[in-house]
């Protein structure tokens, strides 16, 4: 059996609304994000390759920290780049935004399971995120399948 994975079927068995894709390679759309992210009377620390992740508010350098560690699975957590910004836009802003205008999260998925499954296939053994996600897919699979086998069973 091949599971083909799409962020429409990750969109499908996670019910998540499809969105705008991203990719790391939209630098101006980073920056943007940047510059959106901050309130007035927040002041980050700046470094030629983003902003320090410590100087973040409380909150949210611990929630940028869990998505790298778990989402995108990067394993560099000191520093967030524009594509980071994306969605931490999403989480502080974004949260009414219409349809047409949020982030495609099951798209941000797909893009990071494609990633981690690469880093993967490198040897680099640190990629234990997206079990929850991984189950879904393949609890959806074997539900698809001729003859339906559950999650037990498998």
């Amino acid at each position: 059996m091949i599971l083909e994975l799409t962020p429409e079927l990750i969109s499908r068995v996670t019910g998540l609304p499809l969105g705008l894709p991203w990719s790391k390679e939209e630098r101006s759309l980073g920056q943007a994000a940047k510059k959106i992210f901050f309130f007035p009377k927040e002041h980050p620390v700046e470094d030629k390759n983003g902003v320090r992740r410590t100087s973040l508010p409380p909150l949210w350098s611990e929630v940028s920290f869990q998505i790298m560690k778990y989402i995108i699975c990067e394993g560099r957590f000191s520093i967030i780049y524009g594509y980071h910004f994306r969605l931490l836009c999403e989480l502080r802003h974004g949260i009414d935004s219409p349809l047409d205008k949020k982030l495609s999260i099951p798209y941000f998925l797909l893009q990071s399971l494609i990633e981690c499954g690469t880093n993967l296939n490198k040897g680099i053994s640190d990629q234990l995120a997206h079990l929850g996600l991984i189950k879904l897919l393949v609890e959806d699979a074997l539900h698809t399948y001729t003859i339906p086998i559950s999650w037990e069973i498998f």
